[in-house]
């Protein structure tokens, strides 16, 4: 990646120990100094730049106009030949030859060497030694009146922003502020120039000490593991059973290699946070339940926790995620199951004599109603009825739309994403909307977050963790409780709910189950009760039998837990069903498996969307709808309209992109919104667009997604900017709209963000490939060389430069310039920030 890299040094990010040891300094109040290893000087060639008879070098940063006002301060004193200068920012900067203190600890606070010892001290002990050797030691007795103290910081702080039209007498109230602030332990970053150098937050003890808590945990969880196998005769490398979990499933899979205990990557697709939004036994309120999972062994590899949640709302959700988080310290990807939207009913939104049809389906042949040829039912056409049915499910939905409109204004579509409820539809055109959570909780919790259904979930926990197999084919997983959800897999392979059997959702609720509640058997029903209950859910299976014609059906759920009470007086399914055997933890385990299986099937999606750019010589996000189409109809090879899974891998072959059978499957099934068997140009499109996502903003967290978005654009010319910045950083939180605003007028360039303190991932690309030294820091690339950097949240150098950069024919090339440049102060020769029109 060395063409991404940008100026040497390194990123004040993730450092550890160098934050915390400041923190400790300042926290204590008192001078620090710290004695290191004997260094032989006479040996070292002197510098062209090294002062004769020095006393002390000054670490200072030469991007810092605070400190380059000190270091002009100092300068103008007599002793200040005795100070050696040394500019952290400088590329030749070398922590070897300043007794090994690093960029990033240069940066969390001042230090100066002495000479004659080769001693470090830094914070008050640093500034002392500096302003007594040019003999303004008088400052500090200054700044230690009461009067003087509170008016020094604020004089510190405006007049560190206006350094320049104020000249040389700000350099005395700079430096009686500097002391006054490093007696507070605060730092002397200034954005007049746009850039953040500011030192990262102190360390967060709380999350350390959970982290620490979290690999002990685990830890002693592998241990028992071991020692249970062990006792049992299973050998050291194999595994009885997960007494974290209800599962008697992943035997043969956990025999094979013994789970490691790890608290997860961003590039670690085996190992992820489950997440199961469920409501409470005997309540209707709701509780986050989550444990990491090893979705190679089925295993849970930590603790199962459960959080309660306050509300509904999907700001409350993304908080107590955060927390479950730290709590297992997890670096890595995260999968949560939402409960599925509940499908109200009433007389006036779903007809009750829709239910006369009941009988008409149970007697029908199955040639009416079966999937043939990848189309779903026949629509009962051939019984008269279809005619009728759609006219009556229209009106059926204009009615329930009137009446969720008039019971809540709209709300869910209207309210802001935070506010809305945390709830996922399982209808095959929800994939935008479930994007559109995702993106939410990435950003709030700075993690991959992949989002999926409470029935989906439990069925891939069911269908990948079950000690008894089913047969292949078809399996729907319903889940029933007080609401019904379902999912649908295709030999192990989730897909979408087609929309007839999407509908029988309805009728789940229908006013006539009112008296068929789910009996509790702690309350001792009645065999009366069970019966009841029993013919609420026969109804259901059949509607989904007729439509769906599955090999079998998995119960789960609450439901589930007293499946032999009430599942002998089911005795007109025709299609085999199962209780699930994964109990309450079915959920969490599903949704880490499923976040593995969705993150793979994200990336091979990634990989053929960018070969079929290059081989159009644009950028994915590039290719309009006339393009797409005419990229479906290179791999409609038979010209019928339809792709089939023949064609479609045929065409991902020709591409040259490596999938496996089972990959391509996934993918084939990923484009086949309807269910059909087959794709139309429209699904084909619909999932382009899907897939590459509509903001004019990427924030990227992970380094496969930055990685990608390169190879998008390798051999295509397209021009892609890059913002790094941190969660902590002002200008480059102040520059976010204007950001916002280049990328929609320059809409031919891919504009993309990364926080470079959110996680380990971004930690590395920024401080290790990208070399940033300061926030904002932006980069351009022309297919995957890096043509220009600059740093600075200043709206007229980000327009000068980009305006440079876009090429004749592309969006915004010669546009009228709507910021002015930095210019040049004719008495100081510092760039002053000129304001926006």
């Amino acid at each position: 990646m060395s063409a991404m890299s940008a100026r040497a040094g390194s990123f004040a990010l993730g450092n550890r120990s160098a934050s915390r040891s400041a923190g400790r300094c300042r926290k204590a109040g008192r001078p620090v100094g710290r004695r290191v290893s004997t260094v032989v000087r006479a040996a070292a060639k002197p510098r062209d730049d090294q002062p004769e008879n020095w006393e002390l070098k000054y670490l200072y940063d030469g991007g810092c106009t605070v400190c380059n006002s000190l270091v002009k301060l100092l300068k103008s004193k007599k002793g200040h030949e005795k100070i050696w200068f040394e500019d952290i920012s400088d590329p030749k900067y070398s922590p070897d030859k300043n007794e090994g203190i690093t960029f990033e600890e240069a940066m969390a606070t001042i230090h100066v060497i002495k000479s004659k010892d080769a001693e470090v001290m830094t914070g008050m002990q640093a500034l002392t030694a500096l302003y007594e050797i040019t003999g303004m030691g008088w400052l500090f007795k200054l700044a230690k009146l009461p009067v003087l103290s509170s008016a020094a910081e604020i004089a510190y702080k405006v007049v560190s922003k206006n350094r320049q039209a104020m000249g040389g007498a700000a350099d005395g109230l700079l430096a009686l502020g500097r002391i006054n602030m490093e007696e507070k332990g605060e730092g002397s970053c200034t954005d007049l120039e746009g850039e953040c150098r500011e030192k990262p937050p102190p360390v967060d003890e709380e999350a350390e000490e959970a982290a620490r808590a979290a690999e002990e945990r685990r830890a002693k969880i592998a241990a028992e593991k071991e020692a249970e196998a062990t006792k049992t005769g299973g050998g050291p490398t194999s595994v009885k059973k997960n007494p974290a979990a209800t599962s008697k499933g992943g035997l043969e899979n956990a025999a094979r290699e013994k789970p490691p205990t790890t608290s997860g990557s961003l590039s670690d697709r085996r190992n992820i946070l489950g997440v199961y939004d469920m409501r409470r036994s005997k309540s209707d309120e709701r509780a986050l339940r989550a444990a990491p999972v090893d979705t190679e062994t089925g295993e849970l590899i930590d603790e199962l926790i459960t959080i309660p949640l306050d509300d509904t709302e999907l700001s409350t959700v993304a908080g107590a995620l955060t927390s479950i988080i730290k709590h297992f310290a997890w670096q890595g990807n995260v999968g949560i199951a939402f409960p599925a939207i509940r499908v109200d009913t009433t007389e006036e939104a779903v007809n009750e004599t829709m239910d006369s049809f009941d009988d008409e389906i149970r007697n029908m042949s199955s040639s009416m109603i079966a999937m043939e040829d990848g189309y779903a039912a026949e629509k009962l056409v051939t019984s008269g009825k279809y005619e009728e049915m759609e006219k009556q499910r229209i009106e059926e939905k204009r009615k329930r739309e009137k009446a969720l409109k008039a019971k809540s204004g709209s709300a869910r579509l209207n309210a802001p994403l935070a506010s809305q409820s945390a709830e996922i539809s399982t209808a095959a055109d929800s994939r935008q909307s479930r994007l559109e959570v995702e993106n939410y909780l990435k950003n709030a919790v700075g993690r991959d977050v992949v989002v999926m259904s409470g029935p989906e979930a439990t069925g891939y926990g069911e269908m990948n963790f079950r000690a008894e197999k089913l047969a292949t084919g078809t399996t729907v997983c319903v889940c029933l409780g007080k609401t019904a959800g379902i999912a649908l897999f295709d030999n192990g392979i989730l897909a979408h709910n087609p929309a007839d059997v999407e509908r029988q959702l309805a009728t789940y609720n229908y006013p006539r189950w009112s008296n068929a509640e789910l009996p509790r058997e702690e309350n001792t029903p009645t065999e009366e009760q069970w019966k009841r209950w029993a013919d609420r859910v026969e109804h259901y299976l059949m509607r989904i039998e007729a439509v769906a014609k599955p090999d079998n059906f998995i119960i789960a759920g609450r439901a589930s837990a007293t499946f032999k009470y009430w599942s002998k007086y089911v005795t007109n399914v025709k299609t085999p069903f199962f209780n699930a055997e994964q109990g309450m933890n079915a959920a969490v385990l599903g949704a880490g498996k499923g976040a593995s299986e969705i993150l793979t099937l994200r990336r091979d999606t990634a990989r053929v969307r960018a070969a079929i750019g290059h081989a159009k010589g644009l950028s994915p996000q590039k290719l309009d709808e006339e393009q797409l189409s005419a990229v479906f109809d290179e791999l409609d090879e038979d010209n019928s309209g339809r792709l089939s899974l023949e064609e479609l891998t045929v065409g991902i072959n020709r591409l040259n992109v490596k999938l496996t059978e089972e990959e391509i499957k996934e993918l084939f099934i990923e484009m086949d919104y309807e269910d059909t068997g087959d794709i139309n140009k429209r699904e084909f499109i619909a999932w382009w667009k899907d897939s590459i996502g509509s903001s004019g903003v990427e924030i990227i967290h992970t380094m496969n997604e930055y990685e990608q978005v390169l190879d998008d654009a390798e051999g295509t010319d397209q021009l892609t900017v890059l913002m790094v910045g941190v969660t902590y950083c002002k200008p480059c939180k102040a520059f976010s709209k204007k950001y916002q605003d280049f990328a929609e007028r320059f809409n031919g360039a891919r504009f993309i963000k990364v926080f470079g303190n959110e996680n380990k991932d971004m930690t590395v690309l920024c401080r290790d490939e990208l070399k940033v030294k300061s926030t904002p820091t932006f980069y351009f690339f022309r297919n995957k060389e890096q043509v220009h950097m600059h740093t600075g949240a200043n709206a007229g150098k980000f327009e000068k430069f980009i305006l440079a950069n876009v090429r004749e024919g592309e969006p915004g090339y010669g546009s009228e310039r709507q910021f002015e440049d930095p210019v040049e102060d004719p008495k100081k020769g510092e760039k002053r920030a000129s304001p926006a029109r």
